[in-house]
Protein backbone atom coordinates (compact mmCIF):
# COMPACT_ATOMS: atom_id res chain seq x y z
CA UNK A 1 0.00 0.00 0.00
CA UNK A 2 2.37 2.61 0.95
CA UNK A 3 5.44 4.12 -1.22
CA UNK A 4 7.48 6.70 -0.49
CA UNK A 5 6.05 7.03 3.07
CA UNK A 6 7.83 9.90 5.13
CA UNK A 7 7.72 11.28 8.61
CA UNK A 8 9.23 14.07 9.51
CA UNK A 9 10.03 16.24 12.28
CA UNK A 10 9.05 20.04 12.07
CA UNK A 11 9.63 20.73 15.90
CA UNK A 12 11.12 19.79 18.92
CA UNK A 13 10.13 21.13 22.23
CA UNK A 14 11.37 20.75 25.82
CA UNK A 15 9.36 22.22 28.29
CA UNK A 16 8.40 19.99 31.02
CA UNK A 17 10.85 17.99 33.26
CA UNK A 18 8.69 14.74 33.36
CA UNK A 19 7.03 12.72 30.74
CA UNK A 20 4.29 14.98 28.38
CA UNK A 21 1.35 12.22 28.18
CA UNK A 22 -1.56 13.57 26.15
CA UNK A 23 -3.18 16.37 24.42
CA UNK A 24 -5.84 18.09 23.68
CA UNK A 25 -6.52 20.56 20.13
CA UNK A 26 -8.26 23.28 20.84
CA UNK A 27 -7.98 25.30 17.74
CA UNK A 28 -5.67 25.71 15.10
CA UNK A 29 -3.96 28.20 17.71
CA UNK A 30 -4.36 26.52 20.88
CA UNK A 31 -2.69 22.91 21.17
CA UNK A 32 -2.96 22.14 25.30
CA UNK A 33 -0.63 19.14 27.03
CA UNK A 34 -0.73 18.11 30.24
CA UNK A 35 2.58 15.97 31.71
CA UNK A 36 3.67 13.21 34.70
CA UNK A 37 5.64 16.84 36.04
CA UNK A 38 1.71 18.31 37.21
CA UNK A 39 1.85 20.82 34.61
CA UNK A 40 -0.52 22.08 32.01
CA UNK A 41 1.05 24.01 29.16
CA UNK A 42 -1.38 25.67 26.76
CA UNK A 43 0.70 26.61 23.12
CA UNK A 44 0.06 28.76 20.20
CA UNK A 45 -0.17 27.84 16.69
CA UNK A 46 3.48 28.82 16.59
CA UNK A 47 4.56 26.45 19.71
CA UNK A 48 5.07 29.45 21.76
CA UNK A 49 4.42 28.86 25.56
CA UNK A 50 0.27 30.77 25.65
CA UNK A 51 0.46 29.63 29.66
CA UNK A 52 1.84 27.33 31.85
CA UNK A 53 0.37 26.12 34.68
CA UNK A 54 2.88 24.31 37.54
CA UNK A 55 1.63 22.12 40.26
CA UNK A 56 -1.93 22.20 38.56
CA UNK A 57 -2.56 18.81 40.54
CA UNK A 58 -0.27 17.42 43.14
CA UNK A 59 0.47 14.23 41.43
CA UNK A 60 1.38 12.90 37.62
CA UNK A 61 -1.62 14.37 35.67
CA UNK A 62 -2.93 11.36 33.35
CA UNK A 63 -5.53 12.97 30.73
CA UNK A 64 -7.69 15.96 29.68
CA UNK A 65 -10.44 16.37 28.06
CA UNK A 66 -12.09 19.51 26.32
CA UNK A 67 -15.88 20.05 26.87
CA UNK A 68 -15.55 23.28 24.43
CA UNK A 69 -13.12 26.17 23.33
CA UNK A 70 -13.33 27.61 26.97
CA UNK A 71 -13.22 24.65 29.36
CA UNK A 72 -11.17 21.60 30.11
CA UNK A 73 -11.08 19.16 32.68
CA UNK A 74 -7.92 16.79 34.09
CA UNK A 75 -7.75 14.42 36.38
CA UNK A 76 -4.40 12.87 38.46
CA UNK A 77 -2.59 10.05 40.02
CA UNK A 78 -3.33 12.40 43.09
CA UNK A 79 -7.21 10.64 42.67
CA UNK A 80 -8.82 14.03 41.65
CA UNK A 81 -10.51 16.00 39.31
CA UNK A 82 -10.32 19.68 38.11
CA UNK A 83 -12.37 22.06 35.74
CA UNK A 84 -10.58 24.49 34.23
CA UNK A 85 -12.25 27.75 32.23
CA UNK A 86 -11.18 30.85 30.40
CA UNK A 87 -10.86 33.81 31.92
CA UNK A 88 -11.27 37.56 29.70
CA UNK A 89 -7.37 37.64 29.30
CA UNK A 90 -7.80 33.99 27.64
CA UNK A 91 -5.46 32.49 30.00
CA UNK A 92 -7.04 29.19 31.99
CA UNK A 93 -8.26 29.31 35.65
CA UNK A 94 -9.12 26.55 37.91
CA UNK A 95 -13.31 26.61 37.93
CA UNK A 96 -13.94 23.21 40.45
CA UNK A 97 -11.46 20.58 42.25
CA UNK A 98 -12.86 17.31 43.22
CA UNK A 99 -11.27 15.67 45.36
CA UNK A 100 -10.56 12.06 46.21
CA UNK A 101 -13.45 11.13 43.97
CA UNK A 102 -11.76 7.63 43.05
CA UNK A 103 -9.70 4.99 45.43
CA UNK A 104 -6.80 5.09 43.32
CA UNK A 105 -5.31 6.63 40.10
CA UNK A 106 -7.83 8.04 37.51
CA UNK A 107 -6.24 7.44 34.21
CA UNK A 108 -9.05 8.60 31.79
CA UNK A 109 -12.06 11.47 31.74
CA UNK A 110 -14.72 12.52 29.36
CA UNK A 111 -16.08 15.99 29.59
CA UNK A 112 -19.29 16.29 27.60
CA UNK A 113 -20.73 19.61 26.37
CA UNK A 114 -24.08 18.76 29.41
CA UNK A 115 -21.56 19.18 32.09
CA UNK A 116 -20.99 15.26 32.98
CA UNK A 117 -17.75 14.25 33.60
CA UNK A 118 -17.34 10.29 32.86
CA UNK A 119 -13.93 8.82 34.75
CA UNK A 120 -11.81 5.51 34.90
CA UNK A 121 -9.78 4.66 37.59
CA UNK A 122 -7.34 1.84 38.53
CA UNK A 123 -9.97 1.61 41.63
CA UNK A 124 -12.10 -0.70 39.24
CA UNK A 125 -15.00 2.05 38.96
CA UNK A 126 -16.26 4.32 36.76
CA UNK A 127 -18.09 7.75 37.90
CA UNK A 128 -20.66 9.42 35.93
CA UNK A 129 -19.98 13.11 37.51
CA UNK A 130 -23.25 15.44 36.43
CA UNK A 131 -21.92 19.06 37.53
CA UNK A 132 -24.80 21.40 38.22
CA UNK A 133 -23.39 25.23 39.95
CA UNK A 134 -20.20 23.80 40.89
CA UNK A 135 -21.61 20.61 42.57
CA UNK A 136 -22.00 17.32 41.41
CA UNK A 137 -24.23 14.16 41.65
CA UNK A 138 -22.23 10.96 41.47
CA UNK A 139 -23.46 7.86 39.78
CA UNK A 140 -20.77 4.23 39.92
CA UNK A 141 -20.24 1.63 37.75
CA UNK A 142 -18.09 -0.93 38.85
CA UNK A 143 -15.99 -2.85 36.17
CA UNK A 144 -15.20 -5.62 39.12
CA UNK A 145 -11.68 -7.03 38.26
CA UNK A 146 -10.63 -4.74 35.85
CA UNK A 147 -8.35 -1.69 36.26
CA UNK A 148 -9.83 0.71 34.14
CA UNK A 149 -6.98 2.51 31.59
CA UNK A 150 -9.43 3.99 29.22
CA UNK A 151 -12.89 5.01 28.35
CA UNK A 152 -15.05 5.86 24.72
CA UNK A 153 -17.64 7.43 24.93
CA UNK A 154 -20.28 6.83 21.69
CA UNK A 155 -23.24 9.48 22.16
CA UNK A 156 -25.68 8.22 19.36
CA UNK A 157 -25.26 4.34 19.93
CA UNK A 158 -25.67 5.46 24.05
CA UNK A 159 -22.52 3.18 24.29
CA UNK A 160 -20.02 3.60 26.97
CA UNK A 161 -17.13 1.20 26.30
CA UNK A 162 -14.12 0.51 29.25
CA UNK A 163 -10.99 -1.42 28.41
CA UNK A 164 -8.20 -1.95 30.96
CA UNK A 165 -6.05 -4.53 31.99
CA UNK A 166 -8.46 -7.59 31.20
CA UNK A 167 -11.70 -7.28 29.07
CA UNK A 168 -13.50 -4.45 27.58
CA UNK A 169 -17.29 -3.71 28.90
CA UNK A 170 -20.00 -1.63 26.83
CA UNK A 171 -22.32 0.19 28.78
CA UNK A 172 -25.71 1.53 28.41
CA UNK A 173 -25.65 4.62 30.67
CA UNK A 174 -29.26 5.41 30.30
CA UNK A 175 -29.73 2.32 32.33
CA UNK A 176 -27.85 2.49 35.47
CA UNK A 177 -29.64 0.02 37.54
CA UNK A 178 -28.85 -2.19 35.08
CA UNK A 179 -25.83 -0.59 32.60
CA UNK A 180 -23.69 -3.81 31.53
CA UNK A 181 -24.35 -4.61 27.99
CA UNK A 182 -21.86 -7.15 27.42
CA UNK A 183 -18.10 -8.23 27.78
CA UNK A 184 -15.13 -9.23 25.15
CA UNK A 185 -11.69 -10.19 25.89
CA UNK A 186 -10.74 -6.97 24.61
CA UNK A 187 -7.92 -4.54 26.72
CA UNK A 188 -5.50 -2.31 27.13
CA UNK A 189 -3.15 -0.50 28.89
CA UNK A 190 -3.33 3.16 27.60
CA UNK A 191 -5.47 5.83 28.00
CA UNK A 192 -5.67 6.97 24.76
CA UNK A 193 -5.42 3.63 23.07
CA UNK A 194 -9.23 3.10 22.78
CA UNK A 195 -9.97 4.98 19.56
CA UNK A 196 -13.26 4.74 17.03
CA UNK A 197 -11.75 4.19 13.45
CA UNK A 198 -15.64 5.12 12.00
CA UNK A 199 -19.45 4.12 12.43
CA UNK A 200 -18.60 0.31 12.29
CA UNK A 201 -15.16 -0.04 13.84
CA UNK A 202 -12.99 0.91 16.85
CA UNK A 203 -9.36 0.17 17.77
CA UNK A 204 -7.97 -1.05 21.21
CA UNK A 205 -4.00 -1.61 21.67
CA UNK A 206 -2.64 -3.84 24.00
CA UNK A 207 0.14 -6.16 24.70
CA UNK A 208 0.62 -8.44 21.77
CA UNK A 209 -2.18 -7.18 19.53
CA UNK A 210 -3.82 -4.05 17.98
CA UNK A 211 -7.67 -5.15 17.88
CA UNK A 212 -10.53 -4.03 15.84
CA UNK A 213 -14.05 -4.38 17.40
CA UNK A 214 -17.42 -3.95 15.40
CA UNK A 215 -19.29 -1.42 17.27
CA UNK A 216 -22.76 -2.98 16.25
CA UNK A 217 -22.05 -6.84 16.85
CA UNK A 218 -19.33 -5.98 19.62
CA UNK A 219 -16.60 -8.57 18.83
CA UNK A 220 -13.28 -8.57 17.66
CA UNK A 221 -13.14 -9.00 13.98
CA UNK A 222 -9.49 -8.50 13.13
CA UNK A 223 -6.00 -8.45 15.70
CA UNK A 224 -2.64 -7.24 14.49
CA UNK A 225 0.29 -8.45 16.43
CA UNK A 226 2.21 -5.91 17.48
CA UNK A 227 5.67 -6.15 18.94
CA UNK A 228 5.03 -2.88 21.19
CA UNK A 229 2.21 -2.18 24.31
CA UNK A 230 0.03 0.50 22.64
CA UNK A 231 -0.52 3.64 25.04
CA UNK A 232 -1.87 5.53 22.21
CA UNK A 233 -3.86 5.78 19.11
CA UNK A 234 -4.06 8.68 16.67
CA UNK A 235 -6.96 8.22 14.08
CA UNK A 236 -6.88 10.13 10.79
CA UNK A 237 -10.37 9.10 9.27
CA UNK A 238 -9.79 11.33 5.99
CA UNK A 239 -6.58 9.36 5.15
CA UNK A 240 -7.77 6.04 6.14
CA UNK A 241 -5.22 5.42 8.94
CA UNK A 242 -4.06 5.28 12.62
CA UNK A 243 -0.79 5.93 14.44
CA UNK A 244 -0.05 4.06 17.34
CA UNK A 245 3.02 4.69 19.67
CA UNK A 246 3.61 3.30 23.22
CA UNK A 247 6.48 0.87 24.82
CA UNK A 248 8.91 1.58 22.28
CA UNK A 249 10.43 4.74 20.51
CA UNK A 250 9.03 4.16 17.24
CA UNK A 251 5.63 4.85 15.71
CA UNK A 252 3.52 2.65 13.94
CA UNK A 253 1.33 3.45 10.80
CA UNK A 254 -1.78 1.45 10.12
CA UNK A 255 -4.44 1.23 7.16
CA UNK A 256 -7.94 1.25 8.55
CA UNK A 257 -9.13 -0.93 5.47
CA UNK A 258 -6.02 -2.97 4.42
CA UNK A 259 -4.20 -3.29 8.28
CA UNK A 260 -0.96 -3.05 6.51
CA UNK A 261 1.61 -1.20 8.57
CA UNK A 262 5.05 0.34 8.00
CA UNK A 263 6.90 1.51 11.19
CA UNK A 264 8.56 4.97 11.64
CA UNK A 265 11.75 3.99 13.67
CA UNK A 266 13.36 6.17 16.61
CA UNK A 267 10.52 9.28 16.36
CA UNK A 268 11.39 9.48 20.18
CA UNK A 269 14.72 8.47 22.48
CA UNK A 270 11.62 6.48 25.35
CA UNK A 271 8.87 5.42 25.11
CA UNK A 272 5.72 7.20 23.73
CA UNK A 273 2.89 8.81 25.72
CA UNK A 274 0.12 10.55 23.52
CA UNK A 275 -0.32 11.12 19.90
CA UNK A 276 -2.65 13.79 18.17
CA UNK A 277 -3.89 14.89 14.92
CA UNK A 278 -3.62 18.97 15.34
CA UNK A 279 -6.03 21.10 12.75
CA UNK A 280 -3.53 22.30 10.19
CA UNK A 281 -2.93 18.05 9.22
CA UNK A 282 0.33 17.90 11.39
CA UNK A 283 1.11 15.48 13.99
CA UNK A 284 1.52 16.12 17.71
CA UNK A 285 3.70 13.49 20.14
CA UNK A 286 4.25 13.62 23.32
CA UNK A 287 6.90 11.31 25.41
CA UNK A 288 8.73 9.46 28.32
CA UNK A 289 11.86 11.35 26.84
CA UNK A 290 10.18 15.02 28.21
CA UNK A 291 9.45 16.37 24.58
CA UNK A 292 6.94 17.33 22.59
CA UNK A 293 7.78 16.87 18.98
CA UNK A 294 5.65 18.38 15.35
CA UNK A 295 5.97 15.83 12.42
CA UNK A 296 4.65 16.07 8.97
CA UNK A 297 3.57 13.27 7.79
CA UNK A 298 3.35 12.52 3.86
CA UNK A 299 2.79 9.48 1.78
CA UNK A 300 1.74 8.25 -1.24
CA UNK A 301 -0.23 4.88 -2.05
CA UNK A 302 0.59 1.95 -4.21
CA UNK A 303 -2.92 1.90 -6.73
Amino acid sequence: MFANAKFSLITKLIVNKDAVNTFEVVSYNEIISVSSDKSITVFDKFFHIFQKIENAHNSTIFDISLKDKNNFATCSGDKSIKTWKKSDDGKYKLNLSINDIHENDIHKIIYLEDDTIISGSKDQKIKILNLNNNEYHCNIIIDQNNQIFSLLYLKEENLLISSGLNYMNFYNILNLLNPLITKIEAYCHGKNSLQKIDDKRIVVGGKKFIQIISIEEKKIIKEIKNDFLVWAICVIREKKIFLCGGTSPDITLINSDSYEKIKFINCHSQYIRGISLLKNGKIISGSEDNSTKIWELEYEENK
